[in-house]
């Protein structure tokens, strides 16, 4: 894995970029200290914002299988804006599904949609990267 790039802080938003993925464990914790470092670790948000970024950043590598990965925060009066976009490999978009009581996995969806309140969405660049957003009430 290559180390990832950071942006300087502009007007409050961040952004974030890792290539040559390999391993979603490791993806997640730097996409976790990414945001601690834009945040701060005593910021009130952090831990939810810090959810929702392992589950978008895991999926896109396992699930759309990303070749790259940016990430981007950014604050707005009323809320977090946490965007995950990959190079859209795949025709597939997030959806939640209802996994059995046995599974391990298949919760991550549900748990962004109760933290954002089911405010977070999908769409296509025009390039046709796949983007996810969320929106994490401040």
């Amino acid at each position: 894995m290559r180390a990832p790039v950071s942006d300087p802080p502009c007007a409050g938003s961040h952004a974030w970029s890792v290539s040559e993925l390999d391993d979603p464990r490791l993806l997640a914790g730097l996409a976790r200290r990414e945001l601690a470092t834009w945040m701060g670790r005593e910021h009130p948000a952090l831990p939810d914002l810090q959810l929702i970024a392992s589950e978008l950043v895991t999926n896109a590598l396992l699930h759309a299988h990303a070749t790259w990965i940016r990430m981007s925060l950014l604050p707005s009066p009323g809320y977090w804006e946490l965007t995950v976009t990959d190079p859209g490999l795949t025709e597939s978009v997030p959806v939640p599904r209802c996994p059995s009581v046995d599974e391990k996995n298949g919760r991550g969806l549900w748990v962004i949609d109760d933290l954002t309140l089911g405010y977070w969405n999908t769409s296509r660049s025009p390039a046709g990267d796949h983007i996810v957003r969320a929106f994490l009430p401040r």
